[in-house]
């Protein structure tokens, strides 16, 4: 198996791990009947398993099939890769949550009033009407999809900048 091939397999073994973890942790919330829109605990639950799953996979990677040696850029590659992964299984998961049960579409919709409500309070009152119709019309379990994916692949880029450079390491050459 050629180079490619082990960073695919391995690393979208790895993604698909985290994804799924994603969803768990999701589903807990769920299940226990906290929000899963702009719930700031499932937002840091979220980014500790993406740190320890990329952590893992990344380091594991470079250990089993690089022979320790690993350069910033395969690194930063291969954590991206994996988040994404786990960002599309994710969003997979938000999608067919937000078809199947329409009231998680409306608490999300009344979230996003509440909050356009707070931001906009000094803005006259016609123009803010005008935003929130706007937004009833736009958001659908496509849009809160892709801004789930979007926004998780985004801090998946930023994180794995500084991920990649603790787990960047170079051949070592003896005098």
């Amino acid at each position: 198996m050629n180079q490619r091939q082990i960073f695919i397999r391995q690393n979208g073994i790895f993604g698909l791990f985290i994804g799924i973890s994603f969803i768990l942790a999701s589903y807990i919330f769920h299940l226990s009947g906290l929000p899963i829109y702009a719930n700031p605990q499932l937002n840091n639950a979220l980014l500790l398993l993406s740190i320890f799953g990329a952590f893992i996979g990344v380091r594991k990677y470079r250990e089993e099939h690089l022979n320790g040696i690993l350069s910033y850029s395969r690194a930063l590659g291969s954590s991206i890769y994996m988040l994404c992964i786990a960002s599309i299984l994710y969003g997979i998961y938000i999608y067919i949550l937000y078809t199947s049960i329409p009231e998680l579409q409306e608490n999300y919709l009344q979230t996003t009033l509440n909050m356009l409500d707070e931001l906009y309070r000094d803005t006259p009152q016609l123009e803010l009407e005008k935003i929130k119709s706007f937004m009833k019309i736009l958001i659908t379990p496509g849009f809160i999809t892709a801004s789930e994916v979007f926004t998780k692949i985004i801090s998946s880029v930023f994180f794995s900048l500084f991920l990649a450079f603790l787990l960047r390491r170079k051949m070592v050459t003896h005098p």
